[in-house]
């Protein structure tokens, strides 16, 4: 058994803000803190557009630390365009001002990552890659502590010759640093009915790094676009953010609320960048990174009470992500400096979360995100009323409308309609033919680095077979489609797992509408290896 002062759980944006937030703060007496991160290498986990808002950074990082940043561009020309059609786009003849990101760096959220690990570790934090956190110990229900996964079983459960047991990790405080849909943090906030006004709702973001050949494009250029081929009445948009002269980051995102079972977000990626007001960013490139995740876009209403007796929640895994412009790296590492500070704050441990969630409400984040709190919710009436929904909420601070505006309010799952199948042909016909600028969803995995060992337990469970063939019949088996790395394919009546394929991006125990599949922990050091998104 291990024990710490300070054990967080994640070294993404939001966990290792609170570790340096807490060594900085602590002045001589330095406590001692502990990071543990699932990914092989810090950062290989994370991924993010990522214009990035530098208010995080500020009273976290020194001058010096912050000129230091790694910094791929900054945004000297930026534009929206509303997409109609594939043909059709207009482009809007002034940036909205909330949206507005001029003079932003355009970074690498991996490389940001492992930067902030490197100013952690000379803190003083131990940074601990590779354990997966599978369970918090608790005791007359306050968190103590947390439970690592064991390492090197075969896939019958067994132990081979490089098993290595779980570890116990004892802590008077627990930082929960997940990221989105935190399996810990969701299995806590459903124990400790900590849930917000209305449940989370996700989108998929999925992006690629591609090569452009020299002299064709300018960097520090960034495009956002809206519409097409999202449907009317689901939140989605995509960006084109040319960090180089000859790099081009390109992403699209799609609310996991949709309808319509026979939607592929893939596919709907391929469709985007072959809109040719995109098309033109990256035409004679090559696609060399992939990479998904999914996004709290619930926004204010959604975010869950984020403290428990021994436990704070941060970052995205306490949805703390402005809806509007679909930013929230720096209101995790906001959220991770309030942690930190009621940390050290508190000797008496029954105050320290309520001091925490003062100080996280007083922070500009979340005051960013109250002002938009019902943008989200507008949406789901059409994309007339989420436009107007977000002007006047900018327009106004946010005082109108001031009451809760109705939506997402079932849930993602529970969204999905039954598969018209006539539509799913329709669908399928629809596909962009694959090359080097858009390749295959097979080719992608490959290149976002995942790899599970394959001698292990499959980390996805189908909890009921009679459901899972329930919902082929009714839904058409979704998970086929929702997927972003290809693990579920249908063999006549079976369904295949290949979870060596898994991004972690956990959008099927998002979004299957019959709530059958089982996402839990694959040994430490397994999944995505991000290098550059």
């Amino acid at each position: 058994m291990i024990s710490t002062d300070v054990l967080i759980i994640g070294a993404g944006p939001a966990g290792l803000a609170t570790a340096i937030a807490l060594l900085r703060g602590a002045g001589e007496k330095k406590p001692r803190v502990v990071v543990l991160d699932k990914g092989r290498s810090v950062g290989s986990h994370v991924l993010s557009g990522a214009i990035v808002d530098p208010s995080g950074f500020e009273g976290l990082l020194t001058p010096d630390e912050i000129e230091k940043l790694p910094c791929e561009a900054k945004v000297v020309k930026e534009s929206f365009r509303s997409l109609f059609t594939e043909k059709r786009s207009v482009k809007i003849p002034w940036v909205p001002p909330m949206m507005s990101s001029k003079g932003f760096p355009v970074v690498s959220l991996t490389k940001v990552t492992a930067y902030l690990a490197q100013i952690a570790s000379k803190l003083g934090a131990e940074i601990y890659t590779g354990f997966a956190v599978t369970e918090l110990v608790e005791e007359d229900g306050r968190v103590v502590g947390a439970r690592t996964g064991e390492k090197g079983l075969d896939k019958n459960g067994r132990k081979k010759s490089n098993y290595l047991p779980s570890e116990e990790v004892r802590a008077k405080v627990v930082v929960l640093a997940e990221g989105g849909c935190g399996i810990l943090t969701e299995r806590l906030i459903a124990e400790k009915g900590l849930q917000g006004t209305r449940p989370q709702t996700y989108a998929l973001g999925i992006k690629e790094l591609i090569e452009v050949p020299a002299g064709t494009q300018t960097a520090g250029e960034v495009m956002h676009t809206f519409g097409w081929p999202s449907d009317f009445y689901t939140y989605g948009g995509g960006f084109v953010y040319h960090v180089s002269e000859t790099q081009v980051m390109v992403g699209y995102a799609y609310g996991l609320d949709y309808t319509r079972a026979e939607i592929d977000p893939f596919r709907l990626f391929r469709r985007f960048k072959s809109a040719p007001s995109v098309e033109r960013h990256i035409k004679g490139g090559k696609t060399v990174a992939y990479g998904a995740k999914v996004i709290p876009e619930g926004g204010f209403y959604a975010v869950p009470k984020p403290y428990a007796p021994g436990v704070l929640i941060v970052g995205d895994g306490a949805g703390l992500l402005d809806s509007l412009r679909i930013k929230g790296v720096h209101i995790a590492m906001q959220s991770g400096r309030a942690a930190a500070e009621a940390i050290l704050a508190n000797d008496n441990a029954d105050a320290l979360g309520e001091d925490y969630y003062k100080r996280l409400q007083a922070t500009n984040g979340w005051k960013e995100m109250k002002r938009v709190r019902n943008v989200r919710a507008s949406f789901s009436y059409g994309m007339p009323w989420g436009v107007m929904a977000a002007g006047l909420a900018w327009m106004t601070f946010g005082k109108f409308p001031w009451f809760r505006v109705p939506g997402c309010d079932e849930g993602d799952a529970a969204a999905l309609e039954p598969l018209v199948r006539e539509r799913l042909a329709r669908e399928a016909a629809d596909d962009v033919e694959a090359s080097p600028m858009q390749p295959d969803r097979l080719t992608d995995v490959f290149m976002s680095g995942t790899i599970h060992e394959e001698d292990q337990p499959c980390h996805l469970k189908i909890k009921d077979p009679a459901a899972c063939a329930a919902c082929e019949k009714e839904f058409g088996s979704p998970c086929t489609r929702f997927c972003p790395a290809e693990v579920y394919l249908r063999e006549g009546d079976h369904l295949q797992i290949d979870f060596s394929n898994c991004l972690h991006c956990k959008t099927c125990r998002i979004k299957c509408p019959k709530g059958n599949i089982d996402w839990t922990f694959p040994q430490g050091g397994d999944g995505p290896r991000y290098t550059r998104m």
